[in-house]
This record gives C-alpha cells, sequence and structure tokens, in this order.
C-alpha cells in the first residue's frame, strides 16, 4: 500500500484527451483483508470494467460494474453464534449485501455491484462493511468511510484536490443572514452535509446553506463527506443592524411573530421540532398541533403558498413497511392541514421511508428525529 502524487493523460473511447486532476490516494492491493468481530473478510480476484485492477477512471454517470471474490475465516472467539452481514460499495451512494452467514467464516463466494458512477468529480473508495443483524437489510450506509476498509479505488472525472466555501453576511429587509456556498469540493465526492455551530455549540440547521442570525457570537459552518470537511467562521457583532423578522400577516410586529412564521419567511425547506411522531406511528401529537395550526394560518393568509411534506422514519423496520408509514404521516399531516382550511391542491407529499435519516442509529430515542416530515415551500 503507497500514496501516490501523480498526473494522468488518459485517451477516452471518444478519441480526445482529457487531463486528470492531482489527488493523493491509498491503492489498495490486489488482495485485501479487513477484520471485523473476530473474523477476516478477504476480498480478492477484483475486476472493475472487466479489468483486473483495484484503480479506475470513468467520466461521470458511466456505468461501472466491480466484481469481487469474498471469504471470511475465524480469527477470534469474539460471537461464535452471530449471524454477520457482509456489505461493500460507496457509502451513501450504493452498495450490495455480499453475504450472510451464521458463525465464523464461509468459503469462497462471488459478489458483484453495478451502478452509474456519480456526476460530482472526485475519488471514490469502494470499502467494506459489517453489521450484525439477523439478515441482509441493503443500505447504502453499511460500506465504512475509513479508506482502511477500501478494496477499491473509483476516479470520477477530473477531481480538483482544493476544498473551499464561502461564508458572508446578507440582510433582507430588516433581517441578517449566514449564506454558505460550496466553491471546490476537493477530491473525495462531494460535500454533501452542511452542519452550523454558535460558539461550538451545535444549530439544529443541518443541511441548509442560509440561516437567520439571532445572537452575537461566532457563527462556524462545516462541510463535509464521509472522507474530508473544510470549516469557516465569522463574527456577528453589535456593529451589525439589529436582527428583526418580516411577517406574512400584515400588522403584525416581530414580538407576535412565531417560530413557524420565522421558518416560512426565511427558509424554503425546514423540519417542525414538534412534529415528530411514535415508533411506528402516523398520528398527529398534540404538541405538534399548535405548530400546525399556525402553519395553516399562513397558507390561509397566502393562498398561493404551495408546500411540499417529506415523510421519514427510523432506521428500524423493514424497507417497504418503513415507506408505507412515511407516506402515512404526510398524508396525516396534509389531512389535518386541509381539516384547518388549507387548499387541498396547495399541498402535495413525499413518503422516503428510511432512505434520508438524519441520524443513523437503531437506539430508539436518539433516532426519534428521523421520525419527522419536511415541509419544503414550493410557491409563495
Amino acid at each position: 500500500m503507497r500514496r501516490i502524487l501523480f498526473c494522468l493523460l488518459l485517451p477516452l473511447v471518444l478519441g480526445y484527451q482529457s487531463l486528470y486532476g492531482q489527488c493523493d490516494y491509498i491503492t489498495p492491493p490486489a488482495v485485501k483483508k479487513i477484520t471485523f468481530a473476530s473474523r477476516e473478510v478477504t476480498f480478492s480476484n477484483v475486476t472493475m470494467n472487466g479489468k483486473e485492477t483495484t484503480y479506475l477512471a470513468v467520466k461521470k454517470g458511466e456505468t461501472v460494474k466491480i466484481k469481487a471474490i469474498v471469504e471470511a475465516k475465524k480469527t477470534g472467539d469474539y460471537c461464535p453464534d452471530c449471524i454477520v452481514q457482509i456489505y461493500w460499495g460507496i457509502r451513501g451512494y450504493t452498495s450490495v449485501c455480499a453475504k450472510s452467514f451464521h458463525g465464523y467464516q464461509f468459503s469462497k463466494k462471488k459478489s458483484s455491484l453495478k451502478f452509474s458512477a456519480p456526476m460530482e468529480d472526485g475519488y471514490y473508495y469502494i470499502t467494506m462493511g459489517s453489521t450484525l443483524d439477523y439478515s441482509c437489510k441493503n443500505n447504502i450506509y453499511r460500506p465504512s468511510c475509513s479508506p482502511d476498509a477500501a478494496f477499491a479505488v473509483l476516479k470520477v472525472g477530473n477531481p480538483d484536490p482544493e476544498k473551499k466555501i464561502t461564508l458572508t453576511k446578507a440582510k433582507k429587509g430588516g433581517t441578517t443572514f449566514l449564506k454558505t456556498t460550496l466553491l471546490k469540493q476537493g477530491c473525495f465526492g462531494n460535500l454533501d452535509k452542511i452542519e452550523w455551530y454558535f460558539d461550538d455549540k451545535k444549530l439544529a440547521y443541518d443541511n441548509q446553506e442560509e440561516i437567520q442570525l439571532t445572537k452575537l457570537g461566532t457563527y462556524k459552518v462545516i462541510w463535509s463527506n464521509c472522507l474530508g470537511s473544510v470549516a469557516d467562521s465569522i463574527m456577528h457583532s453589535s456593529d451589525d443592524i439589529k436582527v428583526t423578522s418580516l411577517s406574512f400577516v400584515q400588522g403584525a410586529s416581530a414580538a407576535e411573530k412565531t417560530e413557524i412564521e420565522v421558518l416560512l419567511e426565511n427558509n424554503d425547506n425546514f423540519v417542525l421540532k414538534n412534529l415528530i411522531f411514535d415508533l411506528g406511528k402516523s398520528e398527529i401529537r398534540p404538541e405538534a398541533q399548535k405548530d400546525l395550526d399556525k402553519l395553516s394560518e399562513v397558507m390561509k393568509n397566502n393562498p398561493a403558498m404551495r408546500i411540499l411534506l417529506e415523510g421519514h422514519t427510523d432506521v428500524r423496520g423493514a424497507a417497504k413497511k418503513n415507506l408505507l408509514l412515511s407516506e402515512q404521516r404526510v398524508q396525516s399531516t396534509k389531512d389535518y392541514l386541509v381539516k384547518q382550511g388549507v387548499r387541498d391542491s396547495n399541498i402535495e407529499t413525499k413518503g422516503w421511508g428510511h432512505q434520508k435519516p438524519l441520524l443513523i442509529t437503531k437506539d430508539v430515542e436518539k433516532g426519534k428525529i428521523n421520525r419527522r416530515v419536511e415541509v419544503s415551500v414550493l410557491s409563495r
């Protein structure tokens, strides 16, 4: 295993040449051994688009087919009766469950994965991940983030090694906002996760590119994926314009504004913190009714406003069951709003099941934030 800094000029099928950028990455060996729960998992005979290689350069969206031989052997005495699953692929993008087995080992097994290359330039590690579940439940978050778990590398397009974001203040009316933009994503795929902090305390604005400033202090934003991150910070001082708010309801003062009105005025997508569902349920909880009442009031005062409700579940349970549950949750939310006088045609719905968790966990309490309905404003 060695680190390489290189620049390649590769001919493409269409007859022209494309200059590929320079980045550091680890080239996996032809035979890769990875240990999990006293089991040594070996990946060998790797082919990428028919070539015996652990590195492949492709264009964005190009079809990729990877094959490998997978086997497991005993290395210790941890959990002899466990049922073990071996997953591999690109974390957060695509994966396959190569094998679910009882005990410590299984003999050589062929495994393959066919997918379209990501549409973002970058290096993507093909990694292994394992779980101790009862059976395969294929999930794009099963493969590991770590390059140490990689047995192949996929290069997409012309990755730029530089990671760069912007963080600027902007004013709308009398309100001050922070806006962040991704300029350069770096080599390892798209920086697709956003986290905000205020004085080193995490804020509840995940994956939002614009937030409202409400306090004096230091704000920090971090763009990341499982292999890289880049951060920027800014001080919001008393020299800035005083933070005020606009209102959809004519004559309402900033003191009279509710949290729902603030969210609607300043965001096109948000989560109502009280619109969380009990495990396996789709009924609206009492604490969420007040928020939905205010949302319906704003929509009735703005009859041109159209919204999309997107339902989600936690990662527990079967995919089909969770998809149905997420659809039931958005339908119950829509039904509540319609009963309050909102036009049925102004509300669209979409259920995602457990495909878009905010937090990967099977803990019931920690995972409750995944049992949510998100609101997106389609038109105002």
